[in-house]
């Protein structure tokens, strides 16, 4: 993974380069460069080229920089502030990048270029509520042991697994006739995620431990619930009175989802004749069990797909863009759903101006945010030579050489220090 270089070691960095007159790399969208730094400063980046290389890029093309320092590697991404005959003036990014070990070098997207993705649900309609999170449908490591042969044999399994565990659990299916009812339902069929209640005196958890998000914490169920709370007290926590007086100690609702679709819950419960607090390791079984049986129905053709209807495909921005995946960045305010880490989608890219047309299949490999978007980090999986080809064209300028577009084996010279 790339390291982020400290203010200090950049100045550094980039004075040694500069002395000693190590090349420089410049990818944009279909060209490159190479050439010397010639002066730096807080603001700007100054590359020393040829006229007919530094003309091939205009003002505020968003470019990918290459550079070798002692043996090391760093990059950056940038912006081309000006184009002054065979200089190349470009802003001086926040960070610099070291050692990084992508396959392929990121660029940013040709203009004509535009991106759709399909998500694997899009013909799977089923009369249940929607999450917030996609989830794929994939079996999940086993660790917990239940018995996967049929439907039959892992209900089973879990019967009686959890009966030695908990003091009571079950499965409970929603349909068009069965919608979520109480607050616990329909906050796991909001968020598409696990409400683990350790206690019924006390709130929910205020983090979530699991790096693809797997709980519902106390936040959010505070703003499922809105300013009602202030006026009307919160429904959770009457609820959770409520509980008490039936003598119940801890409980579990893990969502069982079907894509997007909350198709369920798996119940987990404690009460006081087995007075123990449900922990993570009650939210590690009830997912496996959940993840298990979402993949065993799509496998036995439980919800049949719908051949007739025709979805509209997710036009995301494009961040930035390589011959081995892209960065996709998808506004909150228009795409509701989150995908997860790992969740397939079916791409289509296209060009304007050649007409080329590449598709090929992805899988999101990181996913961050920000306070107004979200981010998705895609890999391309088993791309078509054809269709790699192509694309490798579009992104990167077209002599054989500049194809070798793997970042480890850009030939950077002055390394030696």
């Amino acid at each position: 993974m790339a390291k982020v270089v400290t203010f200090i070691e950049k100045e550094f960095i980039l004075s040694q380069i500069q002395k000693a007159g190590s090349p420089v790399l410049v990818f944009g969208s279909g060209k490159k460069l190479e050439g010397s730094l010639k002066s730096f400063d807080k603001e700007l980046l100054c590359i020393r080229a040829t006229a007919l290389g530094a003309e091939q890029f205009k003002a505020w093309d968003s470019v990918s920089v290459y550079l070798a320092y002692q043996g090391q590697r760093a990059t950056f991404a940038a912006k081309v502030r000006r184009v002054s005959g065979a200089d190349l003036v470009l802003s001086l990014p926040e960070n610099l990048f070291k050692a990084p070990q992508r396959k392929s070098v990121r660029v940013a997207p040709p203009q004509d270029m535009q991106l759709e993705f399909f998500l694997q649900n899009e013909r799977v309609r089923i009369d249940c509520p929607e999450s917030s999170e996609y989830s794929e449908l994939e079996m999940p490591a086993l660790s917990v042991g239940f018995q996967t042969d049929s439907i039959t044999s892992l209900l089973d399994s879990f019967k009686a697994k959890s009966s030695t565990m908990f003091t009571r659990s079950g499965i409970v299916m929603f349909n068009k006739d069965r919608k979520p009812e109480s607050i616990e339902e329909r906050l796991v069929s909001e968020f598409g995620r696990t409400l683990l209640i350790p206690s019924m005196q006390s709130p929910l958890p205020s983090t979530d431990p699991y790096p693809e998000g797997r709980l519902i914490t106390q936040a959010m169920a505070d703003a499922f619930e809105g300013p009602s709370v202030f006026l009307e007290g919160s429904e959770l926590e009457r609820s959770h009175s409520q509980k008490t007086t039936e003598h119940v100690v801890s409980e579990l609702y893990c969502p069982i989802l079907y894509y997007q679709y909350a198709i369920g819950y798996i119940y987990l419960m404690n009460d006081e004749d087995r007075k123990v607090c449900l922990d993570f390791r009650a939210v590690d079984f009830a997912w496996e069990f959940s993840k298990i049986l979402a993949y065993s129905l799509k496998v036995n053709n439980y919800y049949r797909i719908d051949e007739s209807f025709q979805p509209d495909p997710y036009q995301p921005r494009v961040v930035n863009l390589s011959a081995t995946g892209c960065l996709l960045l998808m506004p909150k305010s228009t795409f509701a759903v989150k995908l997860k880490h790992g969740t397939v989608m079916d791409i289509r890219i296209s060009r304007q101006a050649s007409h080329a047309i590449v598709t090929m299949t992805g899988r999101v490999a990181r996913r961050f945010d920000d306070k107004d978007n979200e981010y998705y980090g895609v890999g391309f999986l088993n791309a078509e030579q054809n269709a790699l080809i192509t694309l490798q064209q579009s992104l990167y300028a077209e002599s054989g050489e500049s194809l070798i577009c793997d970042e480890s084996s850009l030939e950077l010279g002055g390394q030696h220090g």
